[in-house]
């Protein structure tokens, strides 16, 4: 717009092919949508000197070139230069993203979580062996139980341990299961996917992090039911990043906790599939979550493009408000 009205009080820009042809690009750039930008970036190495050359020529025989050859000419050197910019741009993001993480807890906090994954894949197998361990053992021992000369008060008592430790054992397991297919498209011995699984997987890994029985999770809408085999693993994780932050709110400043519940709401779009993640005070308010750290959240925002997904926050009076989760739909 401001190009536009700036070429009026000059009359010879109306005859310019030049500036038309800057005109049409500028207002191809403010239309092209983001989700396209990153993708049309994740080109061959080759393609960056070839579009240098092809850019640097154009630009040469453009002063040379007469007016009906030069405006394509500049046109062919402008989109080089362009593409050049966006991934150098692109490139210097990425690699400083790593500033995003200088939070409350500095880089070593993001580094430690960073490591902790993938060390945990290790730790988890190891810890599966002496459950099964365990789990044989205590079936055994209610079997020698149950054929022991005791009285029937000491044996009922032995059984009710027993039972105990079979039912922490299995809830160990459970977690277990848990960390070794979070993230994944898939979990071992399921069936389709949805996302109300994914969903209900989240929420049950991040349990441990409420720390206190006043808040309730619900979900509901009319999309839980739709199927993500090829997006499962992303939602899980885009959902954990947001019920993190949506637990955390909960908690004042001064180590207080407060009461509430936290809405998962999948609709369906004729485009998406959308959930939303709400924070309700005990009142029934809405309530603000609370901010994600930069690189976690730039982080997941890199994850969900890769499924063809949105993740990202809304902001209300500068303070995220809510979650908004947009899964593409491959049924259509």
């Amino acid at each position: 717009m401001l190009l536009a009205i700036g070429a009026l009080p000059a009359g010879e820009a109306a005859g310019s092919p030049i500036f038309w042809a800057d005109l049409v690009l500028v207002s191809c750039a403010a239309l092209l949508p983001r989700r396209l930008t990153t993708t049309l970036l994740r080109v061959p190495r080759w393609s960056w000197p070839a579009a240098m050359t092809v850019g640097a020529l154009c630009l040469f025989a453009y002063f040379f070139a007469g007016p009906i050859l030069g405006p394509t000419l500049g046109i062919l050197s402008a989109l080089c230069a362009a593409f050049i910019g966006a991934g150098i741009a692109r490139h210097l993001a990425m690699v400083d993203a790593r500033l995003l993480a200088w939070g409350e807890g500095g880089m070593a906090e993001v580094t430690r979580d960073l490591l902790l994954g993938r060390i945990a894949s290790g730790m988890l197998h190891d810890l599966a062996q002496p459950l099964n361990v365990i789990s044989m053992a205590n079936a055994n021992m209610d079997y020698i139980v149950s054929h022991l000369d005791i009285d029937e008060v000491n044996r009922q008592q032995i059984h009710e341990r027993v039972a105990r430790i079979a039912t922490h054992t299995e809830g160990a397991a459970h977690i277990l299961s848990l960390f070794r297919w979070f993230g994944r498209d898939g979990r071992e011995g399921d069936g389709a996917l949805t996302v109300q699984n994914a969903l209900e997987c989240a929420i049950a890994t991040t349990r441990s992090n409420v720390r206190h029985h006043g808040v309730a999770v619900h979900l509901r809408g009319t999309g839980l039911d739709y199927l993500v085999p090829g997006q499962y693993g992303a939602l899980q994780m885009m959902a954990v990043a947001a019920l993190l932050s949506a637990f955390s709110s909960f908690f004042g400043k001064d180590g207080s906790k407060h009461k509430g519940e936290v809405l998962l709401n999948a609709s369906i779009t004729p485009a998406h599939v959308v959930i939303t993640v709400d924070c309700m005070d005990e009142n029934a308010n809405p309530m603000p979550a609370r901010t994600i750290d930069g690189a976690t959240l730039w982080l997941v925002e890199q994850v969900a493009q890769e499924a063809s997904s949105e993740f990202r926050c809304v902001l209300h009076n500068r303070k995220p408000l809510r979650f908004v989760i947009r899964l593409g739909r491959d049924d259509i």
